[in-house]
């Protein structure tokens, strides 16, 4: 049991990993959007849009990061 829960540690550390990699790419890409925008109204939002969204997606992915350590916790891991 023990090597399960090693393996679901690892394997949830990776993935947070790879999601705040990822998170942190298109946050600053919305950023070079908004910024090169050139007061292009539609560049802008499209900029704003990506950052939001990353940010949504990074909520998401520590959420379940939490809820799947709940889990974890609860079945005695």
């Amino acid at each position: 049991m023990d090597q399960i829960n090693t393996l679901f540690n690892n394997l949830l550390n990776v993935g947070l990993g790879v999601a705040v990699a990822v998170s942190t790419f298109f946050v600053m890409w919305g950023a070079f959007m908004y910024m090169s925008a050139g007061g292009s109204p539609h560049q802008m939002e499209r900029g704003k849009a990506a950052i939001v969204n990353a940010l949504a997606g990074l909520a998401i992915v520590l959420m379940a990061r939490v809820i799947a350590g709940m889990i974890q916790s609860a079945m005695g891991g």
